[in-house]
């Protein structure tokens, strides 16, 4: 009797686990199942897509292989291409709430929201997404198209910027160094030459190398010996002129209130190597303004019609360091030994030519008296 306990004891038990097993795989497969793409559209086929928050509103489209802003400003595409990715690979769950007053508490309503993004091919809307109050760390609650079921997701407000600035392309204007051959900044001109150093010596028993690779660098053109050229920090404003990643680009027309004044603080003209012209240009010239507020500055480049907020500091280093006064410094003991050399060398000549005056007074004198004899 005691064995039959068992045994029936023994089969409950694992008949308990055999249903608890069940119950989990039952749940892990539900859940599973459950996940769901949140938005359907093709992603090769959007052409326009809008980004609000209520206040501003980024409208972007497509042109051929890149995008633009609706005025036709270069945006940066692989950002573009990185919000539909990932609005492409949103997956939902259960719904956490699906009411018409829960719109409201999730900031989801058509009035009150975080952000919304509109999707559009060939002009039709083929998606849309309004995304509401946070869900979590890097998650929202949102809600696809016009629907009341509300989700939480691995999206952020940060992944939708409404402002427009943070769509343009940053590195519209910058160049590589080698596409540079000469800067003329005022009236001084460097240009990039060649210049081929000494051989390297060789160990006792070994021949000097005679193959030696030339190297570049800059060189100010008419200089004097008492002057010299501050190479390294040419060197480090030009490369951040080269480098400049602007704040924002506004049209001419917006940014002629925002100067201080008509006149530009700086003007830097670049000429560009053969070969390697971007965009078929042989030349740039930027100009360097005060903004008229906030101690910041404004870029213009000859190529562009925008006009290009920078950094106080980017702004004040092209306006007030890459300038031809800060560049050529005078040598003060030079210049004073050149200018003593110089005297030195006038009063030598003077005493010249009073030595040969009394010299030809003398033989006059001569002359004379010889001539008075006869």
């Amino acid at each position: 009797m005691k064995k039959k306990i068992t045994i029936l004891g023994g089969l409950l038990v694992l008949q308990a686990f055999l249903i608890l097993a069940i119950s989990f795989r039952s749940e892990g497969l539900q859940s599973h199942q459950g996940m769901q793409a949140l938005l359907d559209f093709n992603r090769e086929q959007v052409d326009r897509i809008l980004v609000a928050d209520g206040e501003q509103r980024s409208e972007l489209k497509r042109s051929g292989d890149s995008w633009t802003t609706a005025e036709g400003f270069p945006v940066e595409a692989d950002r573009v291409d990185r919000l539909l990715d990932r609005l492409k690979e949103l997956q939902h769950g259960l719904a956490v709430a699906q009411t018409e007053a829960s719109l409201k508490r999730f900031k989801l309503s058509d009035d009150e929201f975080e952000r919304r993004v509109e999707l559009y091919a060939d002009g039709k809307e083929v998606a849309s997404l309004t995304l509401g109050s946070g869900a979590g760390a890097r998650r929202s609650h949102v809600r696809a198209g016009d629907g009341k079921e509300i989700y939480a997701v691995a999206l952020g407000s940060y992944d939708l910027p409404a402002d427009i600035a943070q769509w343009q392309d940053k590195t519209l204007l910058q160049l590589e160094a080698d596409q540079v051959a000469a800067v003329r900044i005022g009236d001084l001109t460097v240009r990039k030459e060649a210049v081929t150093a000494e051989p390297a010596g060789a160990y006792e028993g070994e021949e000097a190398s005679s193959e030696v690779e030339p190297e570049t660098t800059w060189v100010a053109e008419g200089l004097t010996e008492s002057e010299s050229f501050e190479l390294d920090n040419f060197e480090s404003d030009l490369d951040r002129l080269l480098s400049m990643r602007y704040t924002r680009a506004y049209p001419a027309e917006e940014a002629a209130d925002l100067v201080d004044g008509k006149d530009a603080m700086n003007h830097i003209h670049l000429q560009l190597r053969d070969g390697k012209q971007p965009q078929g240009i042989s030349e740039r010239t930027y100009q360097v303004y005060k903004a008229k507020e906030g101690g910041g500055h404004f870029v213009t480049v000859s190529d562009r019609e925008e006009w290009f907020e920078v950094s106080a500091y980017l702004g004040g280093r092209l306006g007030e360091q890459l300038v031809a006064d800060k560049l050529v410094k005078v040598n003060e003991a030079t210049a004073e030994d050149t200018a003593t050399s110089a005297e030195e060398e006038g009063a030598s000549e003077s005493a010249v030519e009073e030595d040969s005056a009394g010299s030809e007074t003398a033989n006059h004198g001569a002359d004379e008296a010889n001539a008075d004899e006869s």
